[in-house]
């Protein structure tokens, strides 16, 4: 099992981080940290303060043409692209791995700041998993922040797209030691769903898999494939969230859905930049 010490980051591609950036600032009140001089490299990118959760967001964009940023975009569009997390050592990390019958994919390289290795998404079950391990602290930031337009409070989870539930479970609790919360079954969406406890994070990690092929799971993966699928955040006030949308011209994707869960809207990835976020009443 890969003993997490921290979950550092979500992370999306999106061809323009400066755009990207001030719009998530404005909209969702993350709080930009700092960014980097792509320097050899072939991305470059910036770093965000999650309101209410011990996690940043991190945009990268493409520098030149063969960048692999702009392959993501050209395959996919904009969206989510990678979850990394913080281990003790990378090389125990790689030898554990392997131990899990699993490749440390890209073995393990260093950008001068962090040691990494990757779980392809190919023995993952569709969600590519960055693993680092840094050389020193990155140093102190002001991560006070605001709420937005739409009243955040904080990011409650991260759910994925998955064709086989149990499996994913499974490999969740074998690799990561992610702990089983809840489960449930939504016959009117037609999907099976799943919630884990992340160790050492206060982000959640949710699973869908679809019941039927009209599901939005089932599309979801026919369109792009199993991976990561939205963000929840939770909000003051559905209402509120909406309204918000609205004064910046936004229309709330579905208006504001009662349910037996929670009252939320979402801000769809055609007016996000990319990333589907589900607004919910805490």
């Amino acid at each position: 099992m890969i003993t997490i010490k921290h979950l550092d980051h979500i992370s999306m591609g999106h061809a323009d981080w400066k755009a990207q950036s001030a719009f998530l600032g404005k909209i969702l009140g993350f709080k930009h940290l700092g960014s980097w001089d792509p320097g050899e490299s072939d991305f470059d990118g910036c770093t965000m303060q999650v309101p209410g959760t011990d996690i940043e967001f991190e945009i990268i964009s493409p520098v030149g043409e063969r960048s692999f940023v702009q392959k993501f975009l050209d395959e996919q569009g904009p969206g989510l692209h990678h979850i990394t997390i913080e281990v003790a050592s990378i090389e125990e990390a790689a030898a554990e791995l392997q131990r899990l019958g699993l490749t440390p994919f890209g073995g393990i390289t260093d950008d001068g700041a962090w040691r990494i290795t990757y779980i392809h998404p190919k023995e993952s079950g569709g969600i590519l998993w960055q693993l680092f391990e840094p050389y020193k602290f990155p140093g102190a930031h002001d991560r006070t922040t605001t709420p937005g337009e739409v009243g955040v409070k904080r990011v409650d989870h991260v759910s994925m797209a998955t064709k086989d539930l149990d499996k994913q479970i499974a490999w969740q609790e074998r690799v990561f030691g992610m702990e089983l919360l809840h489960r449930w079954t939504d016959e009117h969406l037609g999907y099976n769903g799943a919630v884990m406890r992340i160790p050492n994070s206060q982000l959640e990690f949710e699973m869908m898999e679809p019941t039927r092929p009209d599901s939005f799971v089932q599309k979801f993966i026919d369109t792009r494939r199993a991976g990561m699928h939205h963000i929840c955040i939770d909000v003051e006030s559905a209402d509120k969230a909406a309204e918000g949308l609205r004064a910046n011209g936004i229309t709330p994707f579905g208006g504001v859905i009662e349910s037996d869960w929670k009252r939320h809207t979402f801000l769809h990835p055609k007016d996000s930049g990319g990333v589907l976020f589900q607004l919910a009443e805490a």
